[in-house]
């Protein structure tokens, strides 16, 4: 009788012990997986940032290492001004936006007066 007593305390002593290694194991696992997530948005996003870098070069703009960025800015596009020409489609004042923040010189699609 006490020898089955002591086997149920040392089976409930090995239950409990496995369900702390358990619960640690979960908790590594979702760090992990968390970890994870975040280096594959990282990476998403510096594949996309040297996607512009490249397609920029090729437009013969200056080495991407000299730019000056804006910090926390989602979008180049966002930094330009908004179309002053009713009428005029907003892309072509968009990409001038754009290259005027890569190339640091504000381009305007009004003519100069």
């Amino acid at each position: 009788m006490i020898a089955a007593a002591v086997l149920l305390v040392a089976q409930s002593a090995a239950a409990t012990q496995a369900s702390y290694q358990i619960t640690t194991l979960k908790q590594e696992q979702a760090r992990l997986s968390a970890e994870h997530d975040q280096l594959r948005a990282q990476l998403a996003a510096d594949r996309a940032a040297n996607r512009v870098a490249t397609a920029a070069v090729q437009l013969g703009l200056s080495h991407p290492g000299r730019w000056q960025y804006v910090h926390a800015t989602g979008s180049p596009i966002a930094l330009g001004p908004r179309s002053a020409s009713p009428g005029r489609p907003g892309v072509w004042d968009g990409v001038l936006a754009v290259l005027g923040a890569v190339t640091g010189r504000p381009l305007n699609s009004q003519p100069a007066h």
